[in-house]
């Protein structure tokens, strides 16, 4: 993770920095090639909305002194940063693209506030009630987030109306050169992407390619990466308040993509059409298909699945994969291109979803151990442990193109006998 360190270890990112797309675009061979003329080899993006942790230093000023480089990671998914980045360098199939900025900008993963402002005054008057013992939800006003997971004040809540002035125009700016650039850049980047596929597939000698290629050429994923701990954060540092049961994650990813344990719709039970937001941006077969490549790749056994690989518990896949599941669709309803041969049609077909790494499998067991204790710092990366999982997220996505996503439920085979 960029950024340089000040008293405290907190990680700032330097003053004045504005960032573009070759600032956080990842993949195979980058710097070889122009991106516009490889972009059709990939099948598969992967986002990081929430893999930073490094903070603007223009906002120093206004971070609460309790803040300390731990609850700094603590407070993003910062270790998909390095898994995203060490996926893309070893599959030539995988481009990963990474939020600069941390979740208290402008969040991603977040509509886009339309009155930010109000926004953050509202956030902050449900923090007054939450303080004084209510029970508060900060759904719909955190767009712009001034807490950490743990409750604790991110972000020093202004005291006049300069102060509100200041601040929101701060916050703008410097999103304005990061995580506003990072949305754009995605969105134009899977349209890019899918255009460059297009063009490909139909000039694709068909006579010599071989399944697994052609599968990849067939097909465009978006997976939303994030990790969250199975703990929270206490003020002396130590993350070791274990959650609630039902807001733990499974040993090794949640995969969501707005449906059911199976990953189908969730159609409310009065009969009525299923909401906007709720539209499966996966298919259930396609989710389970994942999984069971997740499974086998692993190494998880069949009475270990419901522990170790969920779909769609506890999350359900947040803004931005609803966001590209639909620019998905409408593009996947145009992407039908005639073969250069005039012998047949070919498509593109699309899927996002959104996997919850459980962070402590993402951090390995030493560095687990270390953050459960007292502290101020975070560790660095557990690049064996980093990329003990890659290999597997590898190995399941060949899997996955060479069956066409059509990886079925099997038990041992047990030879027949005769009579």
């Amino acid at each position: 993770m960029s950024g340089t360190r000040s008293t405290g270890g907190v990680v700032w990112i330097p003053a004045n920095t504005t960032f573009g797309e070759d600032d956080f675009l990842y993949y195979a061979g980058k710097g070889d090639r122009p991106f516009d003329e490889i972009a059709g080899r990939f099948d598969l993006i992967v986002t990081g909305p929430h893999a930073t942790a490094a903070i603007p230093q223009e906002l120093e000023g206004w971070i609460e002194p309790g803040i300390t480089a731990r609850k700094q990671h603590d407070f993003s998914d910062c270790t998909t940063s390095a898994v995203g980045r060490a996926w893309a360098a070893a599959d030539p199939r995988v481009v990963y693209i990474e939020n600069p900025h941390p979740r208290v900008l402008y969040d991603p993963n977040r509509p886009h506030p339309d009155d930010p402002e109000g926004d953050l005054r509202e956030f902050f008057a449900r923090l007054h009630a939450k303080e004084r013992g209510n029970e508060v939800s900060f759904g719909g006003v955190d767009g712009l987030r001034p807490v950490t997971f743990a409750g604790e004040r991110f972000l020093r809540e202004p005291e006049n109306e300069a102060e509100w002035n200041e601040l929101v125009a701060l916050l703008t700016d410097v999103a304005a050169r990061g995580s506003q650039v990072y949305r754009s850049v995605r969105d134009e980047l899977i349209e890019r992407v899918y255009l460059a596929k297009a063009a490909r597939l139909a000039r694709v000698d068909l006579s010599t390619i071989g399944a697994a290629e052609l599968n990849a050429m067939r097909m465009l994923t978006v997976q939303c990466i994030h990790d969250t701990m199975n703990a929270t954060v206490t003020p002396d540092g130590a993350v070791r308040i274990v959650k609630p049961v039902d807001g733990r994650l499974p040993s090794i990813v949640s995969l969501g993509n707005r449906g059911d344990f199976r990953g189908e719709p969730r159609s409310p039970s009065d009969g009525s059409i299923l909401p906007f937001v709720d539209i499966p941006t996966m298919s259930g077969a396609m989710l389970r298909a994942t999984r069971r490549a997740f499974k086998r790749t692993f190494g998880v056994a069949d009475d270990e699945l419901g522990s170790a690989l969920e779909l769609n518990q506890p999350y359900l896949g947040a803004y931005e994969v609803q966001k590209i599941g639909r620019d998905l669709r409408a593009l996947e309803a145009r992407g039908i291109v005639r073969h250069e041969s005039n012998e047949g049609l070919l498509g593109i077909r699309t899927a996002a979803y959104q996997a919850e790494f459980l962070r402590e499998t993402l951090l390995g067991p030493v560095n687990v151990a270390h953050i459960q204790q007292p502290g101020t710092d975070w560790p660095p990366v557990d690049e064996d442990n980093v990329a003990g999982i890659v290999d597997r997220l590898v190995a399941a996505y060949e899997m996955l193109r060479r069956w066409d996503y059509r990886i079925e439920q099997t038990t041992e085979y047990t030879a027949p006998k005769f009579r």
